[in-house]
């Protein structure tokens, strides 16, 4: 474990979440020992790209890589907005301008942000392309439960059939989907992913494919912080990146691939089942920072940014029960949440 602290520092990152109590050490201890309880191997806490803090597993660095899962989707839609850029696509364009299966019944009203932002209708247990070859073709393929934009339902479908219409769009130019991801969000950034997860047609799985190190997560949060703060290097997309963080009336607690800071709708999200839910009681941190945004993958995988901290947690773990409200109260507090629910 290693630990890089200044009291006088540390003062400052957090003097507008502990309301004037003492930030020390053992916030950053309190945290990671919760963290580790609940199935965390690795804990890396950054400041403006500089390294407060990291804990990790026997056998566990800064560059051991892990499968993010869902945390994948961030990625993903940060490409969606960099092809809207470059006029290849817009998020509010009909997925049925590309896919002309859909074009003969309900589904030809989908908008490329509804897939996006999870808001589609599609059905989330279309979650049977698994077992298909070709996962981005099969997505096609699934039938809606409910209108486009009308409710929110979790699941791998949506990023795959947004996956499909990239893959005809890039034809053309005789680009996979893969190389248009590491072209345009990973090379700029300078984020090395280890590997990907695939389909059995050789195809990247991104919705949650992606394998790399909590150091190199880390570099995409601090795009998104800088970002939002006007100071995104990078990326020419970066000062249009408040878009994926628009939520929808059917779940105000996400945008188009990242979870934020609000309530999510009553009732309750039932239908989240692989991702292990991401919200704790009504949101991520009722009493945190309205600017926490987070890219969260199942078995507890978390990416936390906060803008207005400069703040960047990642977080690697295996599965167990976890509260995003009772860690993060424990590392910006240094005080469990008392209204937490580990789920």
């Amino acid at each position: 474990m290693r630990l890089i602290f200044l009291a006088c520092f540390l003062g400052v990152i957090f003097s507008g979440v502990v309301s004037g109590d003492e930030v020390t050490a053992k916030n950053f201890a309190m945290a990671a020992q919760y963290s580790r309880n609940h199935g965390g191997v690795a804990l890396r806490v950054e400041r403006d790209g500089r390294l407060l803090y990291e804990s990790y597993a026997p056998g566990w660095s800064a560059s051991t890589p892990h499968k993010i899962y869902s945390g994948t989707k961030s990625f993903v839609a940060v490409a969606a907005l960099m092809a809207q850029q470059e006029g290849l696509l817009t998020l509010n364009e009909k997925a049925s301008d590309t896919l002309t299966e859909w074009r003969g019944d309900r589904r030809r009203s989908i908008t490329i942000g509804e897939l996006l932002s999870q808001t589609s209708g599609l059905d989330p247990d279309g979650e049977f392309i698994y077992p298909y070859r070709d996962q981005m073709a099969a997505a096609v393929q699934v039938h809606l439960i409910a209108a486009p934009g009308s409710q929110f339902h979790y699941g791998a479908v949506n990023y795959q059939a947004f996956g499909e219409i990239l893959r005809r769009k890039l034809r053309a130019k005789h680009e996979t989907v893969e190389d248009y991801i590491k072209d345009k969000v990973l090379d700029p950034l300078d984020i090395d992913v280890d590997s990907w997860v695939r389909d059995g047609a050789g195809n990247v799985l991104i919705h949650s494919g992606m394998l790399l190190s909590s150091e190199e997560w880390a570099k995409f949060g601090r795009f998104v912080n800088e970002s939002i703060e006007g100071k995104a290097r990078g990326l020419s997309c970066g000062q249009s990146l408040p878009t994926l963080l628009r939520s929808s009336n059917a779940n105000p607690a996400y945008g188009l691939g990242f979870w934020l800071n609000r309530p999510p709708p009553e009732p309750r999200l039932q239908s989240i089942k692989i991702l292990q839910l991401a919200i704790d009681g009504d949101q991520l941190y009722p009493d945190g920072p309205r600017d926490l945004i987070a890219a969260i993958g199942s078995e507890q995988q978390r990416l936390y940014m906060i803008p207005s901290l400069d703040l960047v947690v990642t977080r690697f773990a295996y599965g167990a029960r976890f509260s995003d409200g009772d860690f993060l109260s424990r590392l910006l507090t240094g005080k469990p949440h008392p209204d937490a629910h580990t789920h």
